[in-house]
């Protein structure tokens, strides 16, 4: 049996068909993922959820056409998000970028502090999370009450469980995707229906968690075949299963969002986030870090520089190249804070500092970002690590992949050896590793850890 893998990314969706008999990546594709609707409101971040599964139900239907032997479908999707259903609405997925529990609620304080105030760290420690602006819990809060017309008794679905749901008629989500809402207990696997009812939420039908992470959540039937629709997996899980890390490396994956994370076989809260892995296991992951979301801000600067000056439109993929291989330019005083996206440390902005007559220059601005970044991964590292012994690092995600300066940067402030991941696609690679306990080819994800993968077609 072959397997349709779809990876429902932040910028793209990916897709690919997986031959674990052969351990082959063949017949990839990738689009742009589907726009975010127009909002005066910047904090809302909303994207029509019959998009991404029209985008996912035609890739299915476009890989069983083309191979007859495609019958199972294994879905990385992000995380954080979900999708409110309830009758006379449009179904909207409102994506962890979107951040309304930071707007004004009641006597001007936002969600995200009545919450906090309302919930401490104690109580949220077997979620394994905690508040912050991408929460589902802090955005499905703010939703309902800026919005008292919107009924509490709807429907809530991650990404992956409302695409499996329109598959099979199963709200089935992943553990690695109900954690990251911040209303189940990462520890045992279970909703949190204390925290519903104290948020007011209690009324709300939730989905089923996923009892295995190798058990079809459903079928989809199409053109007289059943295909089998695996529970979603969190994108981050996937991408450091895919990364092939070892147990003496730290992975950073730098995307349009970034984590580093450490796996651990038990679960050990602290001043981070212990978020479920797979087979029992667990990753100790600190997010919200600047990446390629970051760079994009200055890179949308520049483009409207010019576009203003000159009337020509800058092609952004060209500077993306550009200033991946930028010169690192070293102690002439300019420092950049690439904060620029809200987190519970920093609702302030980010900022340039120490411009001076002769040193505001491409290469010592995009220079200063990469040393900010790198600074902020390695510190974050230090946190997780405690007393454990990192000898290297992964560097996982796109922006890893295209930023040759960043990685180079990353070594220099760490003093640790970096790698990139095995192959630049981590998380078809991390399919494809599920695919082959999925079909019993190997034992377990351990099975195999020096696996080589056969990556064909391109993207």
């Amino acid at each position: 049996m072959k397997y349709i893998a779809i990876d429902i990314g932040s910028s793209f969706v990916k897709s690919a068909l997986l031959d674990p008999r052969t351990c082959q990546v063949v017949s990839q594709r990738k689009f742009p993922a589907p726009a975010k609707l127009p909002h005066s409101n910047r904090n809302l971040f909303e994207i029509p959820a019959n998009q991404l599964f029209e985008t996912v139900r035609e890739l299915i239907e476009y890989y069983a056409r083309e191979d007859c032997e495609a019958s199972a479908v294994l879905l990385s999707t992000q995380m954080h998000g979900f999708v409110y259903q309830t009758p006379g609405r449009e179904d909207l997925y409102i994506s962890w970028q979107d951040m309304r529990c930071l707007d004004p609620l009641c006597k001007d304080k936002n969600a995200m502090e009545i919450l906090s105030e309302r919930f401490s760290r104690e109580t949220m420690r077997d979620c394994g999370v905690y508040m912050k602006p991408s929460l589902g819990l802090c955005n499905l809060y703010a939703l309902l009450n800026s919005d008292t017309s919107i009924p509490r008794d709807g429907k809530l679905f991650t990404i992956g469980s409302y695409i499996t749901y329109r598959l099979t008629g199963n709200n089935v989500c992943h553990m690695s995707n109900a954690a990251p809402l911040g209303i189940a207990d990462a520890r045992r696997s279970r909703w949190r229906y204390d925290i519903l009812e104290q948020a007011g939420l209690e009324s709300i039908c939730l989905p089923e968690i996923a009892r295995s992470d190798f058990a079809p959540s459903g079928v989809y039937r199409f053109g007289g075949r059943e295909i089998l629709i695996y529970p979603d997996f969190g994108d981050q899980q996937v991408s450091i299963l895919g990364s092939m890390a070892g147990s003496r490396e730290a992975v950073i994956n730098i995307a349009t969002g970034s984590q580093v994370s450490i796996t651990t076989d038990s679960f050990t809260p602290g001043d981070y986030e212990t978020r479920p892995y797979f087979e029992g296991r667990y990753i100790n992951t600190i997010s919200n870090m600047p990446a390629g979301r970051n760079l994009d801000v200055l890179i949308r600067f520049l483009c409207d520089a010019v576009s203003r000056i000159t009337g020509q439109n800058l092609d952004t993929e060209a500077i993306w190249r550009g200033i991946g291989d930028i010169p690192i330019l070293a102690g002439d005083g300019i420092r950049v804070n690439m904060g620029f996206y809200s987190t519970p440390e920093n609702l302030d902005g980010g900022a340039i500092y120490g411009i001076a007559p002769q040193n505001l220059t491409l290469s010592s601005l995009f220079s200063a970002a990469l040393e900010d970044m790198a600074g902020t991964y390695w510190r974050n590292i230090d946190r997780l690590r405690g007393k454990m012994p990192i000898d290297s690092l992964v560097c996982a995600g796109g922006v890893s992949w295209k930023s040759p300066s960043l990685i180079r940067t990353i070594e220099r402030v760490s003093r640790r050896a970096c790698r990139l991941s095995p192959v630049p696609d981590e998380a078809l690679a991390g399919l494809l590793r599920i695919a082959l306990v999925c079909e019993g080819i190997c034992c377990n994800l351990e099975d195999h850890p020096e696996l080589k993968l056969v990556m064909k077609g391109s993207l």
